[in-house]
């Protein structure tokens, strides 16, 4: 898993790839470097390639424990910036006494897909090293197709990490398709240890089978992992020719309505999907707040709006929901409540649950709330989510206004997220949400989106946005 990453001070703001060009070349601090690479790598700025292929190496930055994190950001961002001219250095890097590095490198290697890194990638399996990781290098090589090392890796179907195992099974299932290597996956998918159901996630998602994508949406997992293995399923969809016009188009029907649907969800798979003795309680509470007399009218006293808010914060998602339901049923007069709360409160689990309501109600006080949920700088994962969920937000108040102003103000802010290459879900849900608007200038705006997005998934969706309008 990735660090997560947030702005630190520099002498120079790193915004921009000269200022973060500059911060990894001459900074004599680490922590300012490590931003610089990781900086350098999400905003895909292909004339670091050679800064980044020197850090490979880098010396300076080592812990008391002998580990390197500057060269693993270094690997991390040549994986994203996919430039065979990276594969050389990357090589060379196998060779790092510092196993976390040895595992970004060959996942870098694996993103960038050229054929020049399996050589290498054999001798690493091959090699008498006990620390070596094992899964991302079986991962690699069954990415590769490299079929010619099944002896070696056999004996890993028995290992003592489930997630080594899970990565072997992948390897048998993708050369022989014999159902059994699936079933391991899916067994791990219902594992009690969350962090093994991601894991067997993305190994059955590798497989790129639109078959194993309900088990996927059904799994106890969150929203962001089942974007991310949904997506690398489409991708593979996207990619094969060979498989029938029609069957596909079904596939990718059903594929895309799901990650628009996922991509409209702030809270749900992220929290256990229990049910209650006491959640029911909560949620007979809740429906006797909004339907008691004058809930509906522009008199609605505070009390209820705020118990209703206080409820978004229960561990159960039926509770969640029910919160939801009420406070949108109670706008427009929550609606005021609800941005002093989001204004003022830092909890991010909340806030989530507010962006929810806000999407559902569009209403157009909220537009410049919800931008400015847009424009957070990305420390965690809720975060990332909930500047989804807003952008989706955007379209529906683009689609119920009638206030041209807001309209343009609403595609302007979506055009700016359609250039930000950090967050593919984000260009995404901007494009589903020109769609929702729908007129002359979100059209534009999406044509021009087409003509540059370089992610296949996204590439597509704007097509599709653009063909249905």
């Amino acid at each position: 898993m990735n660090e997560n990453i947030t702005a630190i001070d520099s002498p120079q703001p790193i915004d921009n790839s000269e200022a973060a060009i500059a911060a990894l070349k001459n900074s004599d601090d680490s922590g300012i470097r490590y931003y610089a690479a990781w900086w350098l790598g999400k905003n895909r700025i292909q004339e670091a390639i050679s800064l980044l292929c020197e850090c490979l190496q880098d010396e300076r930055d080592i812990t008391n424990l002998g580990g390197y994190p500057l060269r693993r950001q270094a690997a991390r961002s040549l994986g994203m910036l996919k430039d065979s001219q990276a594969v050389p250095p990357l090589i060379k890097a196998l060779d790092c006494s510092d196993p976390k590095v040895q595992e970004v490198v060959i996942q870098a290697l694996k993103d960038i897909g050229d054929i020049a890194a399996v050589p290498a990638l054999i001798n690493l399996l091959n090699a008498e090293k006990e620390d070596k990781p094992v899964e991302a290098l079986i991962e690699a090589l069954t990415a590769f197709k490299v079929w010619q090392v099944q002896e070696q890796i056999e004996p890993f179907l028995q290992h003592s990490s489930e997630r080594v195992k899970c990565a072997a099974a992948q390897y048998f299932y993708a050369l022989t398709l014999e159902p059994r290597y699936l079933e391991m996956l899916f067994q791990t998918l219902g594992h009690e240890n969350r962090f093994l159901r991601y894991a067997a996630a993305f190994d059955l998602a590798a497989l790129g089978q639109v078959t194993i994508a309900p088990a996927i949406i059904k799994a106890h997992i969150p929203n962001n992992i089942k974007l991310a293995t949904l997506k690398r399923i489409l991708e593979s969809l996207l990619q094969d020719k060979a498989e029938i016009e029609v069957k596909r188009q079904e596939q990718e029907n059903f594929l895309f309505q799901t990650i628009d649907e996922l991509l409209l969800d702030a809270i749900e798979g992220n929290i256990p999907r229990s049910n209650t003795v006491e959640a029911n309680r909560e949620i007979e509470k809740i429906k006797e707040l909004v339907n008691q007399p004058n809930a509906n009218s522009q008199q609605v006293p505070e009390s209820p709006i705020s118990a209703l808010i206080e409820a978004l914060k229960s561990p159960y998602p039926n509770v969640k929901a029910a919160a939801i339901k009420g406070l949108v049923q109670l706008a427009p007069v929550s609606v005021d409540t609800i941005i002093q709360i989001f204004e003022t409160d830092e909890d991010g689990d909340l806030r989530a649950g507010l962006i929810q309501v806000l999407i559902q109600i569009g209403d157009s006080r909220t537009l410049s709330l919800l931008e400015k949920v847009i424009g957070f700088e990305v420390g965690d994962h809720c975060q990332g989510k909930i500047r989804r969920v807003a952008a989706r937000g955007l379209g529906k108040i683009g689609r119920q206004t009638g206030d041209a102003e807001i309209i343009l103000q609403a595609i302007a802010t979506l055009k700016g997220v359609l250039s930000q290459p950090d967050d593919w879900a984000l260009r995404y849900s901007a494009a589903a949400s020109l769609e929702e608007i729908g007129n002359s200038d979100a059209i534009s705006v999406l044509q021009a989106a087409s003509e540059r997005e370089s992610d296949l998934v996204v590439q597509t969706r704007i097509k599709r946005a653009l063909a249905y309008l």
